[in-house]
């Protein structure tokens, strides 16, 4: 089931919850309302979630998507979109971004399809590529003239092509990967330095409410939860005898959270490699 979390008259945040493919990996998509259009950031996984996230919008009064902004490349926020592309949306992505969806898109697709579990939720899944590419700041227009956000790249963090999305008028920054509330980070293409520095940079930014990748927005102690996260995460790792012992370590640290998936990944950045098993 869709859940929505209202953050303004015009802004919501939506998810599907989980940390599966099947519901997206509980990212979280927003759409803001304009006068002539609407913005969505990160439409989830696949069209049929994108179509879900289309009719509450509906639901709700909001004008047809005309703009999609994607926070970075990882198909459970980038692949939805190709449904708003195909009706004529803009999508609008780093330029790094872009260049990852290409090299790895239609090998996941592909792969997806062939999994008789999520056969169905890709089976009408196309790669594509955004129509706007940028690579630094960029005025996120429903309407000509109508400037309703901005995408900030601030770097390296999560991945190479991350952007933030800026609506000031709300007082509101998504973040995208950057942060991972409740879930364990998945530093799979992650720089964990240029993280830090991101982090860093969105705290200076005057928005004072924070919308994670995934989990529950919040406000500035978002960001300090993902910062401890991380510092703690590279304490245990390195401190452990071994990759069992890693693992175990940051299990127990963060005993609620979900997505235990990306534990392997934090072994692999913080210093026991896989090739060191």
């Amino acid at each position: 089931m869709l859940n929505a979390l209202a953050l303004a008259d015009r802004l919501a945040v939506f998810t599907l919850g989980g940390d599966g493919p099947a519901t997206s990996f509980g990212a979280n998509a927003m759409a803001l309302a304009g006068r002539g259009g609407t913005l969505v950031v990160d439409p989830f996984i696949a069209p049929g979630h994108a179509r879900l996230l289309e009719d509450a919008l509906r639901r709700r009064g909001f004008p047809p998507v005309t703009v999609v902004a994607l926070t970075h490349h990882h198909t459970d926020h980038a692949l939805g979109a190709g449904h708003f592309a195909r009706a004529g949306a803009r999508v609008v992505a780093h330029v790094r971004c872009a260049e990852a969806m290409a090299a790895q898109h239609p090998g996941l697709v592909a792969s997806r399809r062939a999994d008789p579990a999520l056969a169905e939720l890709f089976a009408d899944a196309e790669p594509y590529q955004p129509a706007v590419q940028i690579e630094g700041r960029f005025a996120l227009e429903v309407a000509p003239g109508e400037v309703v956000a901005e995408a900030v790249h601030l770097g390296h963090g999560h991945t190479p092509g991350d952007v933030v999305v800026r609506f000031p008028a709300e007082g509101v920054v998504a973040v995208g990967d950057l942060v991972f509330r409740g879930y364990h980070y998945n530093y799979e293409e992650a720089d964990p330095a240029g993280a830090l520095r991101a982090l860093k940079a969105v705290d200076a930014l005057p928005e004072g409410r924070v919308v994670p990748g995934h989990g529950p927005p919040g406000g500035r102690e978002v960001l300090e939860e993902q910062v401890r996260y991380h510092a703690e995460a590279a304490r245990l790792v390195r401190a452990a005898s071994g990759r069992d012992a890693a693992r175990g370590a940051l299990r127990s640290a963060f005993p609620g959270h979900v997505f235990e998936a990306a534990v392997e990944t934090a072994l692999d950045a913080w210093g026991w490699p896989a090739a060191s098993r």
